[in-house]
């Protein structure tokens, strides 16, 4: 289901699941400082969704505004990397945030029952102000989802995360907080939950 595409990582790059350091192919500015190496941050959802709103629909920008975010730099520090080096900002993420895969494979993190999805995190994260590893989303209503679609007022993400915060008995403020890689896999086991292959 939503299994990470298993990728190779290259000798440039260092991974955690909290973050990627990026060896350049030379020195580069970062805030006035000559670096070779950019640390990128695992997104977080909220992080995600200001650079959304703040592009205003432009994806260059979006993304530019999204990795100045997760690295502490400016934007212009990113524009002055050479391309090469661009590119491998960008690879860095697509590891950080790998693609899920929604095929019949169940991944090691998800366990699926008529009545819930257990999702291992890949870190822990605060949830009601406790640490926690493991996120249960309850299988959800006919009710659930009409309200999620009235409280959202036709915001897709917000709806999302309002459905998932109902189902789960976490704030949307601590959802908004997990590493976009958790997120996804929520978004997983919610989909696997939500399938019947019954029909």
């Amino acid at each position: 289901m939503n299994q990470a595409t298993a990728k190779k990582v290259p000798a440039w790059l260092s991974l955690s699941a909290l973050a990627a350091v990026v060896t350049l192919t030379r020195p580069s500015n970062a805030n006035g400082v000559l670096v070779e190496t950019f640390t990128l941050r695992a997104p977080a959802v909220r992080e995600v969704r200001a650079a959304d709103k703040a592009s205003n629909g432009d994806e260059e920008q979006r993304e530019l505004m999204l990795f100045a975010g997760l690295a502490d730099v400016g934007v212009k520090d990113l524009e002055g990397l050479k391309l090469a080096d661009y590119r491998r900002v960008q690879a860095a993420y697509s590891h950080l945030v790998p693609d899920t895969d929604y095929t019949a494979v169940m991944p090691p993190w998800l366990s699926v029952t008529t009545d819930q999805a257990l999702v291992t995190l890949s870190c822990p994260n605060e949830i009601n102000g406790v640490l926690v590893d493991k996120l249960a989303l309850r299988s959800p209503t006919v009710g659930d989802v009409r309200a999620a679609n009235r409280d959202a007022a036709g915001d897709d993400e917000q709806r999302e995360l309002v459905l998932f915060a109902a189902l789960s008995g976490a704030p949307v403020a601590d959802l908004e907080g997990l590493k976009l890689v958790d997120f996804n896999r929520l978004q997983a086991g919610y989909f696997r939950m939500d399938q019947d292959d019954g029909l």
